[in-house]
């Protein structure tokens, strides 16, 4: 089974990477950074090897967590410090790869998908994490994060799919907000995670003029708030980019747009099942979070394979048909008055299936498109394949 169209698996050496970092935090203080972290790995190593080891600290912190509140509740203290630590070391091991890849003349197309893969899953990993930091528990605000960063994430290459450039804002989530989530962390390990469900009336002491409907938010909930106008301004910006860059080319506006359809159309269903089936919010939120990641990195993953191969947008794929079956179901009660064809415990265990497709699926898709790219350039992907190598084969 492949994943890369023979027709287009030329157009892998046509790859250029391209873009474009508006921060002035990366620029200014963690790019001096990152060119010294870089710097105490030996040129042996190779980058997707380090992209890797970053995604692996996050994967400890989500067993961390599963281990002391699999419900995503309250953690010791020192956990969330641990949090902090594993995903900042992920941020910074995503940040060198690319260096590590042009100290060592190994930059290519593997390496952008790779490193999309890795991010894809983090995206629903840290979310997993924050959830606990922030007090949120297994509730509809932590469904309502993970959308709000998987929206973020699958716009961002959406994105770059139609503009060629990979944009990072002045505040962009790989960077600043990275950072904030870290700093988040922290506080949890300093204070206990509870001090986020304080309203900002009892943080402030009722000094400041605040309106009512103001002064009684939870601290969570404003960060909940926060990040709704973050991603309102990404959707912005990301079609403002992707409408001037086709405007540029001279093609129709739409025809890139129609590629926000599938991922609204299967937000629409995952919020349809959610609200008739609710105890997969309350009580299975880790089992449906883990499912939806994969499902999401699989598809992220074919617009960014489309992308380094300039084949035409995927605007369907096979990760739509459990969540449509899934939500159908749950929502025949409405749909045609009568009752679902598995419900309750049947349910949950359909939800298992599903994440094992999923699981299944996005190890195929990986594991295909690593193994076809390491063919066609001759190289490996966790090791460096030198010529001497090359030649005696």
């Amino acid at each position: 089974m492949y994943f890369i169209d023979p027709r287009y698996r030329k157009n892998l050496s046509l790859y250029k990477y391209s873009g474009a970092d508006k921060s002035l935090v990366s620029r200014y203080v963690l790019t001096p950074y990152w060119n010294w972290l870089v710097q105490l790995f030996p040129k042996t190593v190779a980058p997707n090897l380090i992209t890797l080891l970053g995604l692996l600290c996050v994967i400890v912190n989500v067993l961390t967590l599963l281990y002391y509140s699999p419900d995503l509740g309250t953690c010791p203290n020192w956990v969330y410090f641990s949090f902090g630590v594993g995903l900042f070391v992920y941020q910074s091991l995503d940040a060198i790869d690319g260096k590590q890849a042009r100290r060592t003349g190994t930059s290519g197309p593997l390496g952008e998908l790779f490193d999309h893969g890795c991010d894809a899953l983090n995206t629903t990993l840290s979310v997993l994490t924050a959830a606990s930091t922030l007090a949120l528990g297994s509730s509809w605000y932590t469904q309502l994060s993970l959308f709000s960063c998987i929206c973020n994430f699958y716009l961002s290459t959406w994105e770059e799919y139609h503009t060629g450039t990979l944009y990072l804002s002045a505040f962009s989530g790989p960077v600043e907000g990275i950072l904030m989530i870290v700093g988040l962390h922290f506080i949890s390990g300093i204070f206990g995670n509870q001090i986020w469900t304080h309203t900002l009336s009892e943080v402030t002491r009722g000094k400041l003029p605040l309106p009512d409907i103001v002064a009684n938010f939870k601290l969570n909930e404003a960060f909940m708030v926060f990040g709704a106008i973050g991603l309102l301004f990404n959707i912005a910006a990301a079609c403002n980019n992707v409408i001037t860059a086709t405007r540029a080319k001279k093609e129709p506006i739409m025809k890139p747009l129609l590629g926000l359809i599938p991922f609204t159309i299967c937000s629409l269903l995952a919020y349809a099942w959610l609200v008739a089936s609710p105890t997969l919010v309350t009580e299975h939120c880790v089992l449906w979070s883990l499912y939806i990641g994969l499902s999401f990195g699989y598809t992220v993953g074919q617009v960014i394979t489309a992308h380094v191969t300039k084949a035409p947008f995927p605007y369907v794929n096979i990760m739509m048909a459990p969540l449509m079956i899934g939500a159908v179901n749950a929502n025949l009660p409405f749909l045609a008055n009568t009752k679902p064809f598995y419900s309750g415990l049947n349910e949950v265990l359909y939800v298992v299936a599903c994440f094992g497709f999923a699981l299944f699926m996005y190890a195929l898709f990986a594991l295909s498109v690593i193994n076809d790219i390491c063919d066609y350039f001759d190289i490996n992907c966790l090791t460096i394949k030198h010529k001497e190598e090359k030649k005696s084969e």
